[in-house]
């Protein structure tokens, strides 16, 4: 056993020097490394290669954050609020620390600050597997000069935190999200029904609403930070629920933003038999597939309506051209794909 140690702690003593090495070439100015894993080196040895590969990519991530942390952030990127919300759990995963990120009460205030470029990016939830879309996010999409570049998703679980440890039975409140709150009713109705139930700006907003006869029903994640007694876990009606988020920056022209393989847009169309139908008729024949279409209403008068589409292509000049003679108008917000990360070193 003590040998085993021994290979542990000279393990970490090799990857520690790995770090060193690296704070030594980001002095010397050697930044923006490449940390791909050359094929050659997992070829040397006869352990699973899959495995060896992932231990790699969990080293070469710990290296990602200690470039971030040394260098410092200029870039900053807006979520949802406060501390411990989904959006920032997501943020997180998408560029590796928490010092870039920051926080507002709102969507539509996330949204509104990478217009108004007080922020170079932001992370904002478009659709759950449970409730569907998120009709602010998207209404705000419209109406701001900002596009998608990329799209990332989040496995949702729920759990039920209160200040202390204490009985279902004594909860009096219970503070959430109405998205929150909808993804879990099936638990509310079994264990919190003689609860009121409190609708906050976030899943963590709550946090700051509880005495000592309430709950908040929030991410795991943020209830640890807040130091929180963790009731129940994975309080949400159906595992596997997800979130998709869209990553969002100031619009530049549409030229700027062709690198994907969805094309997110609105459009309107003549208040007539067959004009929605001209308008999939053109995706049909082109073969495209729609993922998503959603209608909204105009806010003009009873009766219209915007229609909002993902297609499954990068459209062409050709295609919007099309398009135009279909519609009343459109708009692109974005051609864009799954992106993994986003880079906001300096």
């Amino acid at each position: 056993m003590e040998n085993l140690n021994s290979i542990d702690r000279e393990i970490l003593r090799l990857i520690e020097k790995k770090v060193d090495i690296l704070k030594k070439m980001i002095q010397n100015g050697k930044i923006g490394m490449n940390y791909e894993i050359a094929a050659s080196l997992i070829s040397e040895t006869n352990l699973n290669p899959v495995r060896i590969h992932r231990i790699f990519e969990e080293i070469e991530k710990l290296l990602k954050e200690e470039e971030k942390r040394i260098l410092g952030f200029e870039k900053k990127v807006a979520v949802l609020g406060p501390i411990g919300s989904f959006s920032e759990e997501m943020a997180i995963n998408l560029v590796g620390s928490r010092d870039p990120i920051e926080y507002f009460q709102t969507t539509t205030e996330v949204i509104e600050a990478v217009e108004g470029s007080k922020v170079d990016y932001g992370i904002v939830p478009i659709e759950n597997s449970t409730n569907g879309t998120v009709f602010p996010v998207l209404d705000a999409l419209l109406n701001y000069d900002v596009e998608v570049f990329g799209e990332a998703t989040l496995e949702i679980n729920q759990c039920l935190a209160t200040k202390k440890s204490m009985n279902l039975k004594d909860i009096k409140t219970v503070y959430s999200h109405p998205q929150g709150i909808s993804q879990c009713m099936r638990f509310i109705n079994n264990y919190l029904s003689h609860a009121e139930i409190k609708y906050t700006a976030s899943t963590a907003d709550g946090v700051n609403l509880l005495d000592e006869n309430s709950a908040v029903i929030m991410s795991e994640t943020g209830a640890k930070y807040y130091k929180l007694h963790v009731v129940r876990k994975k309080i949400q009606d159906f595992l596997g629920n997800t979130t998709r988020f869209y990553a969002i920056r100031k619009k530049r022209s549409e030229r700027g933003f062709r690198n994907g393989k969805i094309t997110a847009l609105f459009f309107g169309v003549e208040d007539k038999p067959g004009s929605l139908k001209n308008v999939l008729e053109i995706f049909y024949k082109n073969g495209f597939n729609l993922r998503k279409l959603e209608s909204r209403p105009a806010k003009t008068k009873l009766g219209d309506y915007i229609f909002f589409t993902e297609v499954e292509a990068s459209l062409s000049y050709k295609h919007m051209e099309e398009l135009r003679k279909a519609v009343t108008f459109h708009r692109v917000i974005g051609i864009f794909k799954e992106i993994e990360e986003i880079d906001v070193l300096r």
